[in-house]
């Protein structure tokens, strides 16, 4: 497993190899001699791992700050408890990527081994963990969920913390109220220990200083999400399985309810479609997800509905 942390170490031991060669000219034949052999080994092992791309998940987490004892120690309890944070942001954008998750509960076992990953290697120069996807039974020519889920964190952890808020604004529209709850925990728990993170992937690698993860707290603190699900009947007005997005009209209230259809049911309905030919039309059960966004300026909030299901009547 390579992440951009190994790479940039071939590299630096590359160049310094290359120096001291440079600089040893034929002083030392015997030194020269076995410097070139760990130089054409070291070019040979970056021209491997620079070709090759990884289909699974790989990532190292490399921490400074308070909790962080030089390159040699880390305090259990705040690794522990980042690791564990970490964790839960892949499985939650797996649950998502996999067709949504319940508003609570227990994720499913299938989840948490599509989304494990295991410790196998250490960072040092400030103190990291090198985590890499328990891939046994994912092995294949395709990105695994996993793989998806650590990009996903990436680039959403840099908008949280960018000088900007308006790319965190526009994400948090699309984004589910758990794996909020998990970053706001994974965020809260960096400020309180006063560290710093680098998050090292295959080819790109992120940093938040300690301003970054002050940005990033002061977002998530002022951002509140509540979900709830209700079985509502109906009409249905219409549903567009490609764009993912529906309108159904309730029959308690006559209130017309606009959103985004779950992943599942679009595929679900598309079958139906051409199994059955169903339209839009007709009375049904539907099952609905809202969600309300209380912005980070504090002075307003919008609603949001995800279908779930739909039972005809």
């Amino acid at each position: 497993m390579v992440t951009k942390v190994h790479l940039d170490a071939l590299r630096g031991e590359i160049a310094s190899l290359r120096e001291l060669l440079a600089n040893s000219g034929d002083r030392d034949p015997l030194g020269s001699r076995s410097l070139r052999r760990r130089l054409n080994n070291l070019e040979a092992e970056l021209a491997a791992v620079e070709g090759r791309e990884s289909k699974t998940a790989n990532v190292a987490l490399v921490f400074d700050g308070a909790a962080v004892r030089g390159s040699s120690a880390i305090e259990a309890d705040f690794a522990g408890k980042a690791l564990l944070d970490y964790q839960e942001l892949i499985a939650k954008h797996v649950a998502m990527s996999e067709g949504g998750m319940a508003e609570r509960g227990r994720l499913p076992d299938q989840i948490h081994r599509q989304s494990q990953m295991t410790i196998t290697g250490l960072v040092h120069g400030s103190f990291g963990f090198v985590l890499e996807e328990d891939n046994s039974e994912q092995l294949g020519m395709f990105e695994t969920p996993a793989h998806q889920a650590v990009r996903s964190i990436t680039e959403l952890l840099e908008d949280v913390a960018a000088t900007s808020g308006v790319a965190f604004e526009a994400r948090l529209q699309e984004l589910d109220a758990r794996v909020f709850q998990s970053l706001k925990r994974f965020v809260g728990h960096l400020h309180k220990a006063d560290s710093t993170l680098k998050v090292a992937e295959e080819k790109r690698e992120l940093r938040l200083d300690k301003e970054s993860v002050q940005r990033a707290f002061e977002r998530v603190s002022k951002v509140d999400i509540e979900e709830d699900e209700q079985i509502v009947e109906g009409e249905l007005l219409g549903l567009v399985p490609v764009q993912r997005r529906f309108d159904f009209r309730r029959n308690d209230n006559g209130e017309v309810l606009q959103g985004r259809v779950a992943p599942t049911l679009s595929a679900d309905y598309l079958e139906r479609i051409d199994r059955e030919g169903m339209i839009a039309g007709g009375q049904w059960r539907a099952t609905i997800r809202s969600k309300i966004l209380h912005h980070p300026d504090g002075r307003h909030s919008t609603t949001t509905y995800l279908l779930i299901d739909l039972v005809a009547l």
